[in-house]
This record gives C-alpha cells, sequence and structure tokens, in this order.
C-alpha cells in the first residue's frame, strides 16, 4: 500500500542508510574515508535491495502445489470417482466411550472414528506409502493421477454434541468441523490431547485429523537421511508434503460431502426409547470448517490453508504460535541441537548448515507462508487469527511478525507492543468482524525480559505452550471459531503476564 511504502521510505531515511553509511565510513589516523560507492543523500537510486526485485516467478515457486491441488479437487468431484462411499471411506476401529459421558461429568469424547479414506497419488518411484517417492511430474502435467493411494485420520465426536443429538444435559450444537495440524514431527495422535479435546467438548466442535505427511514422526527416517548424507532427499520430504495437502484436502471434501450422513454420528440410548437418534445439523446445514494448527501446525498449516483458500473448503484458520520461513525459525529454535549435531555429521561448519538451509527453503517456499503468500497474492485466502508469545524459545516472535506482514495483517490496538509495518486495525463490533488477518500476541514479562538480544542460545521455557491455554487468548479463538468475528483479547490488560506458567 501507499502507506507502507511511505512508512518504509521513512525507515530507511532515518534509521537503515544512517547505520549504513557509519557501517562503511572508516576511520584511520583520525581521517575519514568515505565510500564514493554509496551516497544515499545526494543519489537515493544508488542504493537497491534485493527484495525490491522478483526473484522467481509465481508459477515456479507455488505452480507445482497448486496443480496438484486442482487436479486433487477435479478428481474428487468427478463422477468417476464416486463420491464418498464405503468404497472410498473405510473405518479402521470405531472407539465408543459414550458410557465415560453419562458416566462422569468431565467425560469429553463420546466416540473416535480411526479411518482412511483414498486421495488421488502424485508420488511416483515407490509404493503409495512410501516416504522417499517423489513427484510424478507427467501426472501433474496431464491434471490427472491414475494411482489412488490411502490416508489415514481420526476423527473424534465430543460428549456434548452426543448429547444434543440425545436431548440430554451438558448439549452443545454442533458449531464447527475443527481440523488439527499437529506439532513438529508428531502425528494424528495430538489430536487426543486434553487441552483440544476440553475445547471440542466445552464448545461443540468435531476434531479431525490427519498427519502433515512429509513432517510427521513417519517421515523422520527420510529426514534423518537428508541431514546426515543425502541432502537431495529433501526434495521429498517437500514432494510429500504436497502429497499430502492432497490429502487433507480430500478429507475437508469429504468433511462437507458426505461426512455427516455416515452412521458414525448417530447414537441410541436402548433403555430410554430405543430409537437412533442422528446428530441435528444447526439450520441443516453442514457447520463451519475451520482449521487449527499449533506450532509446526500453525506453520505449515499457513500455507497449506493458503493454497486452500479458492477451494472454499476452509471457511477461516486459527494459528498458534506460527511463523515463516522455516529455514529461519528451526535455526533460532531450542529445538535446534539435535537436528544441527546431525547436520554436522555431514558437513564441516555451521555457517555450511545456514548455506544448506538457505537453499532448502527455496523448495520449502511451494508449501509455507513465506512462499505461498509472497506478493503478488493472486488467489484468496480464509480469514486468519494467528495467537504467538512473546518470549517463545521454540518459534522465535520475529518469525511470527514475518508471517504477519505476510498476510498484510493487523494486530488490535490492546496488543502489547507495536510490529513494524503491521498496522493496528479496528478488532469486531456489532456491524463489522474484524480484520482479514490479525496477529494478537502475549507478552511474558519474565521469558521476555531475559531473552536473548545477541545471536545466543537461551534457556527453554513454557511460553510456547502457554499461549495456547490463556484464558482470553481462548475465548478470542471460541469467537472465531464460532462466528468468524476477532474480538480484542487485550483490551483491559494490554496480554501482559508476569511469567509463563500453565
Amino acid at each position: 500500500s501507499t502507506m507502507k511504502h511511505a512508512e518504509r521510505a521513512h525507515r530507511f531515511k532515518n534509521v537503515v542508510i544512517p547505520s549504513l553509511n557509519r557501517a562503511t565510513n572508516a576511520t584511520m589516523n583520525n581521517a575519514t574515508l568515505d565510500r564514493p560507492w554509496f551516497d544515499y543523500e545526494s543519489d537515493p537510486r544508488s542504493l537497491q535491495l534485493l527484495f525490491d526485485f522478483h526473484t522467481v516467478s509465481e508459477s515456479s515457486q507455488i505452480g507445482t502445489t497448486r496443480l496438484v491441488r486442482d487436479a486433487t479437487l477435479r478428481q474428487v468431484n468427478s463422477d468417476a470417482w464416486g463420491g464418498w462411499s464405503e468404497h472410498n471411506v473405510r473405518v479402521i476401529k470405531i472407539d465408543e466411550k459414550s458410557e465415560g459421558c453419562d458416566a462422569s461429568p468431565n467425560g469429553l469424547i463420546a466416540r473416535t472414528i480411526h479411518g482412511e479414506l483414498n486421495v488421488p497419488w502424485f508420488l511416483e518411484g515407490y509404493g503409495p506409502g512410501h516416504r522417499g517417492a517423489f513427484l510424478d511430474l507427467d501426472a501433474i502435467s496431464e491434471g490427472e493421477s491414475e494411482i489412488v493411494g490411502a490416508a489415514k485420520f481420526v476423527l473424534h465426536i465430543p460428549c456434548s454434541v452426543r448429547a444434543s443429538a440425545l436431548g440430554l444435559s451438558g448439549a452443545k450444537e454442533l458449531a464447527a468441523v475443527v481440523e488439527f495440524g499437529h506439532g513438529l514431527f508428531y502425528h494424528r495422535k495430538e489430536a487426543s490431547g486434553y487441552f483440544l479435546q476440553k475445547l471440542a467438548n466445552d464448545n461443540g466442535y468435531i476434531v479431525m485429523a490427519m498427519e502433515w505427511r512429509g513432517m510427521s514422526l513417519f517421515d523422520l527416517p527420510v529426514v534423518f537421511q537428508a541431514l546426515m548424507s543425502t541432502p537431495r532427499m529433501f526434495q521429498a520430504v517437500r514432494d510429500n508434503l504436497i502429497q499430502g495437502y492432497a490429502c487433507k484436502l480430500a478429507l475437508q471434501h469429504f468433511s462437507r460431502n458426505g461426512m455427516m450422513d455416515m452412521d458414525w454420528f448417530q447414537f441410541g440410548i436402548e433403555e430410554t426409547d430405543g430409537k437412533i437418534h442422528p446428530m441435528p445439523l444447526p439450520g441443516g446445514q453442514p457447520p463451519p470448517s475451520v482449521f487449527y494448527g499449533i506450532s509446526q501446525g500453525g506453520i505449515l498449516g499457513a500455507g497449506y490453508s493458503a493454497i486452500m483458500g479458492i477451494t472454499g473448503l476452509i471457511d477461516r484458520s486459527v494459528l498458534g504460535v506460527p511463523g515463516t520461513p522455516f529455514a529461519l525459525i528451526l535455526t533460532r529454535s531450542i529445538d535446534f541441537d539435535i537436528y544441527d549435531n546431525v547436520l554436522l555429521l555431514n558437513i564441516y561448519h555451521n555457517r555450511h548448515a545456514r548455506i544448506l538451509l538457505s537453499v532448502v527453503q527455496m523448495a520449502w517456499d511451494a508449501v509455507e507462508g513465506s512462499g505461498v503468500l509472497a506478493a503478488p497474492i493472486s488467489e484468496p485466502y480464509p480469514k486468519v487469527l494467528m495467537q504467538a508469545g512473546l518470549g517463545d524459545t521454540e518459534v522465535p516472535t520475529i518469525a511470527a511478525e514475518a508471517l504477519a506482514r505476510a498476510y498484510n495483517a493487523s494486530t488490535l490496538p490492546g496488543n502489547p507492543r507495536k510490529i513494524y509495518n503491521v498496522p493496528v486495525g479496528l478488532p469486531a463490533n456489532d456491524t463489522y468482524s474484524g480484520p482479514h488477518a490479525v496477529l494478537t500476541e502475549i507478552l511474558y514479562q519474565e521469558e521476555y525480559s531475559t531473552y536473548p538480544r545477541e545471536n545466543t542460545k537461551t534457556d527453554r521455557n513454557s511460553v510456547h505452550f502457554c499461549v495456547r491455554k490463556d484464558e482470553a487468548l481462548t475465548r478470542q479463538l471460541v469467537e472465531f471459531i464460532n462466528s468468524g468475528r476477532i474480538v480484542d483479547p487485550c483490551e483491559n490488560d494490554n496480554c501482559i503476564r508476569t511469567r509463563a506458567k500453565c
């Protein structure tokens, strides 16, 4: 925008350029030696910056990801696919937990479905399940895959939604289907955690989850192979992430086209009326579809939900402690030690690690926010709420703020600090639902005050995990999931906390 360009020009003229002038002047024997090749005052055009130029085309950077998305959507919508019948969806196991709902007021989940669904498959070189496979560029260019793979998922139906079907106390009308994105190299079991299941039961959310194929627990052997001996296998990691996005697209499509008709959502109480009670849909329509990713789920979720925006399958997304780009996040994370030690089995110096990860980032750009949201943004993305903590040692807040700038996001008036090139927007009111993209931060005073200002290692703290449990941010999250409105949770206390204790 014009305002942002004006802010940028002012910053360079008054802050950056004077610093560069000082750095490019040398004092020797009390004499100042000017650098004639750099004179911003008399010739502003003498300074050219890398980000003044496009260094890669949109089609080159994210074109393959979009082609796989479009081909997947086209295929699952086709008559030949046959809809989401038992042919394309299979139940592996159903954990019936309804007795826990009736026996205890603290019962959270009534039923868990472990399932598998068919998905168009765009990997080649190994069998459909192999994590070291690469994309089949011929199938992608033809816009259709002749191979059908399988992807596992889990679905949790909370006790409150069951109670709604049966007319029991503690009932919550179904408010949303929430797809959860797990953390670093974990898996779909994270959706079974207490925090998320309590959130679901308290508010009437069905939770579904699938692995980040390419960056899950099951991908660690390929990742360590890439780090230790075969850097080219990073391509397999990226290609499997693209296939994983296609798998998640298929799950989202199923959730809107047949999932609610499955008998998984039917409940009965034999001892009362002996009837089967289907789960009621508010207004007779499927509920909103919301993506909620935390940590790696927020990092990859930015790219995933933005790629999915044009499909209309995701209504809005919540990104907890997110950031971009991955090469910045990883090397500044408290968790980097193990990966650094493995990398140094393959290379000589950490300088080489920085170069390697910067090169790898060019591949990751196809699947995360820094690439998918690179200007100019030519496709719509869902409304997004980002929540981060100042003092986070797992995902540095500077990366969350970089993601906010990529989204052209705003903060809200109560945010504990202003962020460069991120404007302050108005929260939701009676006639306005809030900005399209918002970053909300919590300032943990103890952790933030001891956070290193230099390039040195810090101690682990709890900020990364306390953000999701903060009561004010939880209220903001629930309001956003339920209605799409983004309220200001910091208007009373500027979201300042003494320390991260949760």
